[in-house]
């Protein structure tokens, strides 16, 4: 795989991981406004995180092409680690939202659309413990996460000179470790800004220069002229007599 391909897989990867988060956003506005169900929510916001892995997919892709290109496994060794912690994060999260988030906020949205009853306290603390289940566990993961991607954009910033990618490793990591409190995925998604520019100004590979080797003179333009031993005068390389004394040149 060439440099500007996989460059060029790297900008539409990119540019759909920060992208889609941006839709979701809006296309939850009139869902709320339309006063659809939280389970329709919910599924919509698993669709559009499908989607966004494809924008993770490609991205691996690119990774790929650029281990190849600089002669650096750690690139796209890194990326998969990082990539793999991601889509076992999106199993656990998905498992948890149909088989225990979606039932519990059915029951309640039962419950507060009727008048006068209120949820019993049962179904309360399912569902809390079930939101702190997802928190710690997404936290841990997106930890691991940006552990693998700060390494794998590190090795990228050493090999293509770029310095965006080593601000796109550093938020990664940051944001791993703070997605607990949750402004780490504010500073995670800022990271992929950092990586979206890195690949949209990113060179090529230099190509090594080597040095022409030294031109050999002319054995013939050393010794042009040759003195008599008598008198010293200069002669021609192929004089036999001296052309200022008259005796033999050599």
């Amino acid at each position: 795989m060439s440099f500007e391909s996989s460059k060029s897989k790297g900008r539409i990867a990119t540019l759909l991981i920060v992208l889609l988060p941006i839709l979701s956003a809006i296309v939850y506005v009139p869902l709320y406004v339309f006063r659809l169900s939280t389970s329709n929510v919910l599924y919509l916001s698993v669709v559009l995180s499908a989607l966004s892995y494809v924008g993770y997919i490609l991205f691996l892709v690119a990774m790929h092409g650029l281990s190849k290109v600089y002669n650096d496994a750690k690139i796209f060794k890194n990326s998969l680690y990082g990539f793999t912690a991601s889509i076992v994060g999106a199993i656990a999260f998905t498992v948890s939202i149909y088989a225990f988030l979606i039932p519990i906020l059915d029951q309640l949205t039962a419950y507060a659309t009727s008048p006068g009853t209120v949820p019993p306290l049962s179904i309360v603390i399912s569902f809390l413990q079930v939101m702190v289940f997802v928190w710690i566990g997404g936290s841990v993961l997106t930890a691991i996460n940006g552990f693998f991607y700060r390494r794998a954009f590190y090795a990228l910033a050493e090999k293509s000179g770029e310095g965006n990618f080593r601000t796109a490793g550093l938020l990664m990591i940051l944001g791993g470790a703070l997605t607990i409190l949750f402004v780490g995925t504010l500073i995670v998604f800022i990271g992929w800004i950092f990586a979206a520019m890195g690949f949209f100004s990113m060179k090529p590979k230099p190509t090594q220069a080597y040095p022409l080797p030294p031109q050999e003179v002319p054995t013939q333009a050393i010794a042009q002229k040759k003195q008599c031993p008598n008198c010293g005068a200069e002669n021609s390389i192929d004089a036999i007599y001296c052309s200022h004394c008259g005796n033999k040149a050599s």
